[in-house]
């Protein structure tokens, strides 16, 4: 990752705070290391603490990434080490249940940290869909790529466009978010090795593969897919392949909640970036959108805690194998977890929530 030199200063300033705060409690261990309920309340003063020091952190850019990731340093980083501390302190003074309990606690904090940094950010799920529709005369394939975004092209992002191509689908839809970099410099650069994979990759279907713009997209995103088989759609506009009728939607578009949508007789496609455009109830048979990432973040039984959209929660938490929203009768949502996930600022991590790549099979009815 690049620094900014007010994102550094922001991550030095959360640490000096942390420190203070654990070199306070360490302190207060030492003086009354024999009272159990000094642990206990230490969870609320350490809790308190990082959650301080990140608002401190997080006033130096004021970028609300830079806040989430401020807390996940003082989740994932610190707060091993503070539990660590603690239990070494319990068992310093004979407290075996409170030691146990941090001891647990601590390795608990580890696991779910290498589950949400190291494996599920590259554990790419395979999701398939199957519709019918009386308006087409035989089976199609689509493909839905949704938000690579990603600092740099590697192994992981060919191994993605790989997979779709591997496929062989009819048609490809990609609901934007592409590349996501702090500087300009590396923007041109990696945009350019983005379109140098594509072409590697023959990245084409027989019935078109069709981009629209997202969050992360600069002026001129649409040379990403310059000598490519690819139409880039950066206003709202509707196509027709096949039997089939595309409409992309543009960025704001996208977000609209009462956004108009013409009608055709043809099997209507409706592609966004964000989901919210489904709330106006296009008059289409299949909607399809990204952004969300499914949250990044999911939390068993609640779902994601920050979606960024007016959609409701279970439909952003992603689409499910075989489980496409109904938005209503004879509509479908399909709304990607994405591939890639949030940068520059924000912590590269996801938890219960896999990247994702969507397969639908549409036949006729």
């Amino acid at each position: 990752m690049q620094f900014h030199s007010e994102h550094l200063g922001a991550i030095v300033v959360f640490w000096i705070i942390v420190l203070l705060v654990m070199l306070a409690l360490h302190v207060d261990f030492v003086k009354d290391g024999k009272n159990a309920g000094r642990y206990i309340f230490s969870l609320f003063y350490f809790a308190v603490g990082i959650v301080a020091a990140a608002f401190f952190g997080f006033f130096l850019t004021a970028q609300p990434f830079e806040l989430i990731n401020l807390l996940a340093m003082g989740v994932f980083i610190a707060g091993p080490i503070f539990l660590v501390m603690a239990q070494a302190a319990a068992r310093k003074n004979n407290l075996k249940i409170i030691a146990n309990l941090f001891l647990a606690m601590a390795l608990l904090v580890v696991a779910i940290s290498i589950d949400a940094f190291v494996i599920e950010p590259h554990w790419l799920e395979v999701t398939k869909v199957k519709l019918s529709s009386s308006k087409i005369s035989k089976p199609l394939k689509i493909a839905v790529l949704s938000d690579l975004q990603t600092d740099q092209i590697g192994e992981y992002e060919k191994a993605a466009v790989e997979r779709v191509m591997k496929e062989k689908p009819d048609l490809i839809l990609l609901p934007g978010d592409y590349i996501q970099c702090l500087t300009w410099p590396e923007q041109v650069k990696w945009q350019g090795e983005l379109t140098k994979l594509l072409k590697e990759m023959k990245f084409a279907a027989p019935l078109g593969v069709y981009a629209v713009q997202g969050n992360v997209e600069v002026d001129g995103w649409p040379e990403i897919f310059k000598g490519l088989p690819i139409t880039a759609m950066p206003n709202s506009k509707t196509v027709t392949s096949g039997e089939l009728a595309i409409t992309g939607l543009s960025f704001r578009d996208s977000f609209n909640p009462n956004v108009k949508v013409g009608s055709t007789k043809l099997y209507h496609i409706v592609l966004g970036h964000g989901p919210d455009f489904a709330l106006a109830k296009p008059d289409a048979d299949l909607l399809v959108a990204g952004h969300t990432h499914g949250g990044q973040v999911q939390i068993p039984l609640f779902g994601p805690p920050l979606t960024l959209s007016a959609v409701p929660r279970h439909w952003a938490q992603g689409t499910k194998e075989q489980e496409a929203v109904e938005t209503k009768p004879g509509t479908r949502l399909i709304l990607s977890r994405g591939v890639g996930m949030e940068r520059c600022y924000a912590p590269r991590m996801r938890f219960l929530c896999r990247p994702q790549l969507i397969f639908i099979e549409l036949v006729p009815e």
